[in-house]
């Protein structure tokens, strides 16, 4: 899709055929009442699985909307997690036979969390919300952060200006953003702990039981939130392998990592059999329309960091090289400053280049084996990236890195690449107002979520959301039921 070095293309497997078999597959087995063996997880796992479904072809009115981001997931975790042996996910499986399953979904840059989570609830790219994350501010020679900088409508807001009611549990970039701590009609609460954690809260403000907010009070919902955004981010904090987490432990090897995000993501699953459970109970689940997606994947990498050689690199060409961390400042005559955000590099050039200068810089980079691939600036104009996002980004070939200390032993994860597995990302849409037991391979991209879910609850989108509503997805529209 985008001009970059030795950026590998689009990944239409014999796993995405599976998935649209398996789907296919799972639409019959709920019809006629059979059941499938355990290893094609179409066999319900009782204690977890949603029994009721919800009606075919969702004839009744979208009257909510969930909208729910597991922060981190990659997306072949769910297949993974469905191989023969592993435990399924049923609940996930069970939505997807009653929705549409993306399997190229892709986000964009940075591929990191504060900048994704902001591109999925505005509709829009860095460019236009600007959240850059980290980047070097060349007026004060100093490397700075964006923190939660959100500075486009989101779709909170969006639905909250056309007079429907808004919840969010622990999405924190709609704190303050269509939803506030103490505001019955707009509620924002953040429990923390696990996503299991986080549902419980969810389902009290579905049943209309009061819940705590960050001021301390106990506010009950006014009513059942027309938009409600569950943030869960267990699979990043397993992802990552760095022991900070919800006691998901360290994985050692690359195997033993992939088992621990497969168990990860089932127990997710298991929390999700909640939720739907409650919404039955409370009599919406016809209704109610579940977006599930995330902001970015994760990429294991592990050994020496290729950071020095990198450096290496420009200095041959005859440049001052600095690697830089935040709050850092370049020292006199750096003419290369060095960001890292993670496992790739954002470089910025501090004086003017000619363009075979610059090219010179792209070919010898791009030449070495632990480079999977540059991003010139040009590249993240067309991918809606900051202006402060560098000159030249530079991404790893795994399990090579540039993070700043080595991984000598065991493995570590992170997701700010252009590699694959960081950028697919799950995206399933779900339930009333959705075509049912049908998979898409095609690209599409996170900011279509936010103009989705604008669609299904028929307002208008956010004001500066430039993604499209996914229409391959969605029944054909009742204009009747449009209020903007």
């Amino acid at each position: 899709m985008f001009n970059s070095h030795r950026c590998p293309g689009s990944r239409r497997s014999e796993l995405t055929r599976r998935v649209a078999s398996l789907l296919a597959t799972i639409v019959v087995v709920l019809v006629c009442g059979s059941g499938l063996d355990g290893a094609t997880v179409a066999e319900p796992q009782r204690d977890h699985e949603v029994g009721e479904r919800m009606v075919p072809g969702s004839e009744r009115d979208v009257e909510y909307v969930i909208y729910i981001n597991w922060d981190a997931f990659r997306r072949d975790y769910h297949d993974w997690a469905n191989e023969q042996g592993a435990p399924g996910t049923p609940n996930l499986n069970r939505l997807a036979s009653m929705g549409a399953l993306f399997t190229a979904a892709h986000n964009g840059f940075p591929s990191i969390t504060n900048p994704m989570q902001a591109t999925i609830v505005t509709g829009a790219w860095p460019a236009v919300h600007g959240n850059v994350y980290r980047y070097y501010d060349d007026s004060g020679n100093i490397v700075r952060g964006a923190g939660r900088t959100c500075e486009a409508e989101t779709i909170a807001e969006a639905v909250a200006a056309s007079g429907l009611s808004t919840a969010s549990v622990q999405q924190f970039m709609l704190r303050g953003r269509g939803t506030g701590d103490d505001d019955p009609m707009h509620l924002y609460i953040q429990p923390g702990g696990r996503f299991e954690e986080r549902v419980a809260e969810a389902v009290k403000i579905i049943k209309g039981q009061a819940v705590r907010t960050l001021s301390g009070r106990m506010v009950t919902s006014a009513e059942i939130p027309r938009f409600m955004a569950i943030y869960g981010d267990d699979l990043d904090a397993a992802g990552h392998n760095s022991g900070v987490g919800y006691g998901a432990g360290i994985s050692f090897t690359y195997d033993q990592w992939k088992a621990k995000m497969v168990r990860e993501l089932a127990r997710m699953d298991a929390a999700l059999g909640t939720l739907m459970r409650a919404l039955t109970d409370a009599g919406i689940i016809d209704r109610t329309a579940i977006i599930l997606t995330a902001d970015h994947g994760m990429t294991p990498y592990w050994g020496s960091s290729s950071l020095p050689d990198l450096v290496r690199v420009l200095q041959d060409l005859g440049y001052k090289p600095k690697s830089l961390g935040s709050d850092q400042k370049a020292p006199a005559g750096t003419d290369v400053v060095l960001v890292g955000t993670g496992i790739s590099v954002q470089v910025y050039l501090r004086r003017e280049l000619r363009r075979d200068e610059y090219r010179s810089i792209v070919e010898a980079i791009s030449a070495q084996p632990y480079v999977g691939g540059c991003l010139t600036r040009d590249d993240l104009d067309q991918m809606g990236a900051h202006k402060l996002s560098g000159d030249l980004v530079v991404w790893p070939n795994p399990p090579h890195h540039f993070a700043n200390k080595n991984i000598t032993f065991g493995i570590g994860g992170n997701h700010d690449t252009y590699h694959p597995s960081s950028r697919n990302v799950f995206l399933l849409v779900s339930g009333a107002g959705v075509k049912h037991g049908v998979a898409f391979d095609h690209p599409v991209e996170i900011i279509d979520v936010a103009p989705t879910i604008s669609k299904l609850l028929g307002i208008r989108p956010p004001a500066q959301a430039t993604g499209r509503v996914l229409e391959e997805a969605l029944l054909a529209p009742d204009k009747s039921q449009a209020i903007w």
